[in-house]
């Protein structure tokens, strides 16, 4: 069976390299499978998961986070801007990531709605200063 070399690679290092039946990856436009003889492919790469069908029959899981992809004569090079393996993940940590990123949004939203607000009221204030200085115009 034909097969492919894989490597995915982040800032901080190769996180994978080994010989695959095939790889499917978070394209910026969905996700896309590739097998022994693709053409030859550039694509950029979105936050997913990848799923690698090692040659032993077995699946690895992959979370990719952003980066871009490259195809070129059965070998497949992943630069991902950060990858991890389903069995290296804290999953305690990325709680933690998850809970402090929503509370984020959640403060950004609130501030949104302030800066709104005071919009609003600096129009109205505005509004207001200039039928004030018209009445007086006769």
């Amino acid at each position: 069976m034909a097969t492919l070399e894989l490597k995915i690679v982040t800032p901080e290092g190769p996180v994978y390299e080994g010989t695959v039946n095939s790889v499917v990856l978070p394209g910026s436009e969905g996700q896309f499978g590739v097998l022994p003889e693709h053409v030859r492919f550039l694509a950029p790469l979105k936050i997913g998961e990848a799923v690698i069908s090692s040659s032993d029959g077995g699946d690895l899981y992959a979370a990719i986070s952003g980066g871009f992809t490259n195809i070129d004569d059965d070998k497949v090079t992943v630069l991902a801007d950060a990858c991890e393996l389903s069995h290296d993940i804290d999953v305690a940590r990325a709680k933690r990531a998850s809970e402090l990123a929503e509370k984020h949004i959640k403060e950004f939203e609130a501030e949104q709605e302030e800066v709104h607000s005071l919009q609003e009221q600096q129009a109205a204030l505005e509004r207001a200063l200039n039928r004030i200085q018209i009445s007086g115009r006769v």
